[in-house]
């Protein structure tokens, strides 16, 4: 079923990639495209090395590869479907897996220093919140009766609580 928008147009769910653009402006968008898409794969790998760092003591191998190719894959039907790709990792990934370790304060020369002792690795939880970001989508309604200052304090909030303890 098409969508409508506010000017009664209809609009199909897949969109045509060059419909009503020249060629003058497809090559002009080449470049920031080239742009976004570097931001967008280093972005990635420095979250996936972060989040594997030596210092968690990770049991499991890492997944570079698995990584890139879900990646990729989600990707693919964003741009079928006109829309944005998601990625945000860094702020998340290695928070979420400080949030798995279980660390204690060691005293080495007379310095305290935190030492992840053990992370629970497993990969339900990172799914469950991929999960919960598209039931965000579907509540776009009710989201929007929340006062924006309300959100601004809580992401401020989330910004500052999260600087502690962040190797970035």
């Amino acid at each position: 079923q098409p969508s409508v928008n506010q000017a009664g147009e209809t609009r199909g769910w897949i969109v045509h990639p060059t419909e009503g653009i020249s060629t003058k402006g497809i090559f002009g968008a080449l470049f920031p495209a080239f742009m976004l898409y570097l931001l967008f794969f280093i972005d990635h790998n420095i979250s996936s090395i972060l989040t594997q760092a030596p210092k968690y003591n990770l049991k499991k191998p890492t997944s570079y590869h698995w990584d890139f190719f879900c990646l990729g894959v989600t990707i693919i039907p964003c741009g079928i479907l006109g829309l944005p790709p998601g990625s945000g990792l860094i702020p998340q990934a290695p928070l979420h897996t400080r949030a798995l370790a279980t660390r204690k304060i060691v005293e080495k020369h007379g310095v305290k220093q935190e030492v992840t002792t053990h992370v629970e690795e497993q990969r339900w939880s990172a799914l469950g919140q991929a999960c919960m970001m598209f039931v965000a989508l579907s509540l776009f309604t009710v989201i929007s009766w929340i006062p924006k200052g309300a959100l601004f304090g809580v992401f401020l909030y989330l910004g500052v609580g999260a600087m502690h303890g962040n190797e970035i």
